[in-house]
């Protein structure tokens, strides 16, 4: 039997130059910032995950590294299930919906991790095998404010094998131009997908705002509209399906099955989207069975780096109605460090199952050294006074 014998987390960051100058409705994205976890056994054998947009929350995550670190030093490493009851268990008056449950997938993806390494068997295989040889993956990026950084971004993910992009929108009054760009340079090529990024996270919209743009980009060739109002606001998404064609897509930073029976029930998002490293395999594949049972597809939301990466591409092949994964495309050079191959394969907008011992990542110490965190106050709140958009 391994036992566990502790739970870290090291948070890596790299600075972006300037010059990529991505943007989104908050303002200018700085820099990546990974929270790796590092779930190790007695024998100092090691699985990795990930806790996905812990660079907004560095002083939580240490506390809830250690709490649950505690929590199963000296348990059986291979007790996954038991092990995410117990941690849900152990957190039932503060943990329901929060940052919690996201530190809890980043341990449950480790554990998984480990797992596969010291049996020397993929993930997928862990998780009941592949129900497909490969899987479609898209690459997400489209963080700028003109058409010649987004043509040049994408023309480099149709390069490496991509055949459907994702953009942000970073002001619904610039989007239907940037849209009619990318659909006139890349006609029969590659497909695209819009991200109102919950219309918009930072200072969101009133709901009329995104059904007017729901109804623009009806007229162009999209794939779906992500979260295009905040994801609480309900009503919203029923007004935005009530006065469009187009498939909706949200709900990623839902992390539990629980939460989200209640947009199923009431109907309002054609495909699911959940975040792998947040919700991790188990609860993730509870989410994906809900929306198996009311005939959803799922997208698997993965913002991060090569560790969440993987886990959606080991995730989505052993679930039948998971439809896409997603490739955070953003230039940094923290993934080849993580990628045991260095990178992926991807050919026509799919990748195969990866061969490989547990994720196919792997992490070394001088990481942290390397890609040096500095903590600070990071936010997603823009720091301008824009007014609310009405219309």
């Amino acid at each position: 039997m391994s036992k566990i014998k502790k739970i870290e987390v090291f948070f890596l960051e790299y600075p972006f130059p300037k010059k990529l100058n991505y943007k989104y409705s908050a303002g200018v994205v700085e820099n990546m910032i990974v929270p790796v976890v590092k779930l190790t056994d007695d024998d100092n054998n090691y699985g990795l995950g990930e806790i996905t947009h812990g660079q907004f929350t560095h002083t939580p995550i240490t506390g809830l590294i250690k709490h649950f670190s505690d929590l199963l030093k000296n348990s059986d490493s291979e007790n996954i299930n038991q092990a995410w009851e117990k941690m849900y268990g152990s957190s039932v008056f503060w943990n329901r919906e929060g940052i919690g449950i996201g530190v809890m997938g980043g341990i449950n993806i480790a554990m998984y991790d480990l797992l596969g390494k010291r049996m020397k068997m993929p993930v997928y295989k862990l998780l009941g095998g592949a129900q497909k040889e490969q899987i479609r993956i898209y690459a997400s990026n489209g963080l700028f404010d003109n058409s010649k950084q987004l043509l040049e971004d994408a023309k480099k993910a149709y390069s490496l094998g991509f055949r459907v992009y994702k953009m942000r929108v970073i002001s619904p009054d610039t989007i239907i131009d940037l849209v009619k760009s990318f659909n006139k340079k890349f006609k029969n090529k590659m497909q695209l997908i819009v991200d109102a990024v919950q219309g918009s996270a930072a200072n969101p919209w009133a709901t009329k705002v995104s059904v007017n743009l729901a109804k623009k980009l009806e007229k162009e060739e999209i794939v779906f509209l992500e979260e295009p109002c905040r994801v609480e606001n309900l009503q919203g998404y029923k007004d935005i399906k009530k006065f469009t064609s187009l498939n909706i897509a949200g709900a990623e930073s839902i992390p539990t099955a629980r939460a989200f029976k209640k947009y199923l029930e009431e109907n309002v998002l054609d495909i699911l989207q959940f975040d792998i490293a947040t919700s991790g395999f188990t609860e993730g594949r509870r989410i994906c069975d809900l929306a198996y049972i009311h005939n959803k597809p799922v997208a698997i939301h993965s913002w991060g780096s090569a560790i969440s990466i993987m886990a959606g591409i080991h995730f989505g092949l052993t679930v039948p109605n998971v439809a896409y994964t997603e490739y955070c495309f953003m230039n940094h050079p923290i993934n080849k460090e993580l990628f045991e191959n260095k990178k992926i394969k991807i050919s026509n907008g799919h990748t195969p199952k990866p061969n490989c011992y547990g994720l196919g990542v792997h992490f070394k110490d001088i990481l942290s050294k390397k890609f040096p965190y500095k903590e600070k106050l990071n936010t997603m709140i823009a720091t301008n006074d824009d007014e609310i958009k009405l219309k």
